[in-house]
């Protein structure tokens, strides 16, 4: 057998193989390129809902706690105050994310309606919860102005 023929019929029985492995290798790059589409999807999601959320909580304590604040004996909410600010809240974050928000959230996160409310709804309260501990931070009076938390 000339060089040329063993050549040949080494090459026979190696390219199926190497079809075989450029195929698995392009279904594995396919799989990972989907993986990361779909993470910076969710990703892009998350931070969407908590920009509307932030926003919501902040527009709320602005524009209706303080006042219900002001008007109160003790400088507190009470128990349906504070569920009025939360529903307005949740309302303000849904409005801002809007129809097609909403659909977008509820598909990626695999949600029904109430589980987007539900999943709003906490971080609505973790918004308010940074708020708070935000507005309790005192000046301190060796720095050059007011205390910044890193989660703002």
């Amino acid at each position: 057998m000339d060089t040329n023929t063993f050549a040949w019929k080494l090459f026979e029985l190696v390219a199926p193989l190497a079809a075989l492995g450029l195929t698995w290798l392009s279904i594995r790059a396919a799989q990972l390129a989907a993986a990361k589409i779909k993470t910076e999807h969710v990703t892009r999601v998350l931070l969407m809902i908590d920009g509307a959320v932030l926003t919501a909580a902040r527009e709320m304590q602005q524009v209706l706690v303080d006042k219900l604040k002001a008007t109160s004996r003790d400088g507190d909410l009470t128990a349906e105050q504070g569920a009025e600010a939360k529903q307005a809240a949740l309302d303000s974050a849904k409005a801002q994310l809007g129809p097609y928000g909403l659909a977008d959230v509820a598909a990626t996160l695999g949600l029904d309606p109430r589980g987007v409310d539900r999943l709003l709804g906490a971080r609505i309260e973790a918004a308010v919860h940074r708020i708070k501990m935000s507005s309790r931070m005192s000046t301190d009076p060796g720095t050059a102005g007011d205390a910044v938390p890193f989660a703002a």
